[in-house]
């Protein structure tokens, strides 16, 4: 049966309509204040912060005004209610925050500290302000003057090997909060357990060696300060004297200090050092890469 002009017609309007969609996909939008993201990880824990950024626009200040009242709970983003996600156990400024994802929110105020507030309800419109409960991580931080921002921003400026900095910043105001992290590994070792390990190790000559420690003669073990300590002899320029740190029976892995005395970087698994025993004393030493690749062994009387 001939198709009449009127439904011919249409059948091309349709087919119209679904190839624009096709082009156009109807999730694209654009947004005064886009969704972003930002994630750090510290030690095996990860930080992340998803949020939407609104903009200054022409406004000086935001904090104070008819946008941002003195006094109220106001989410550090926009649209839903900003959130972190710890995938551990962390620590605010020294307040403890179990693993989980939280909405954020912040009490400004004209003069004083602000009040940092994490809420495991998660999925929260940034109009619906969240009245003070028991379920609630609160604690007081601090507002301070800082350049101008022209996009609300999250950041992560500061790194170690225990933590991160987490900052926002706006306008002409910047809220910074320490995260500390759980170790993976614990650099101190009792005296006791040291040693057994304590002293001078010579190099035995491998005629194929190919390692950056070819050259040394002896590895020194020493304790120092609660922690077992490694260097070589003659000293290596790039790793000096570092940590040796427990990762398992007679396994060590080495930390390396930063000029102020913290470990910046644990060599695991690129450099492991691994010790015999003799009637419970350390009496030989194989010094390992990441592919397992015997790189220096060493012997000591």
């Amino acid at each position: 049966m001939a198709k009449s002009a009127a439904t011919a017609v249409a059948e091309i309007a349709v087919a119209f309509t679904m190839s624009a969609a096709l082009a156009f996909p109807l999730a694209a939008q654009i947004r005064a204040s886009e969704i972003a993201s930002v994630s750090q990880t510290v030690d095996g824990t990860r930080i992340t912060i998803e949020y939407s950024r609104p903009r200054a626009r022409g406004r000086k200040a935001i904090f104070g005004t008819r946008d941002v009242r003195w006094d109220e709970v106001w989410t550090p983003g926009a649209n839903y209610a900003t959130t972190l996600d710890v995938s551990n156990d962390v620590k605010l400024d020294g307040h403890a925050v179990p693993k989980g994802k939280y909405s954020m929110w912040l009490v400004v105020r004209k003069s004083g500290p602000w009040t940092l507030v994490l809420d495991p309800r998660a999925k929260l419109f940034h109009m619906a302000h969240p009245d003070s409960s028991s379920t609630q991580i609160r604690f007081p931080v601090i507002a301070h003057n800082a350049p101008f921002t022209e996009v609300l921003t999250w950041s992560f400026p500061e790194l170690s090997a225990t933590g991160t900095t987490l900052e926002m910043s706006w306008i002409s105001t910047r809220v910074s909060v320490y995260v500390e992290v759980q170790p993976s590994l614990v650099a101190q070792l009792p005296a006791a357990d040291a040693a057994p390990y304590i002293g001078r190790y010579a190099f035995v000559p491998l005629t194929k060696l190919d390692s950056a420690k070819k050259d040394q003669d002896h590895f020194v073990v020493s304790y120092e300060n609660g922690t077992m300590k490694g260097a070589f002899d003659p000293m290596d320029d790039y790793m000096k004297t570092f940590a040796l740190i427990r990762i398992g029976p007679d396994t060590f892995a080495p930390g390396l200090y930063d000029e102020k005395g913290a470990i910046y970087e644990v060599l695991r698994p690129d450099l492991i050092f691994g010790f015999a025993r003799t009637n419970g004393r350390a009496t030989q030493l194989e010094m390992r890469d990441a592919d397992d690749t015997l790189e220096g062994p060493a012997t000591r009387p």
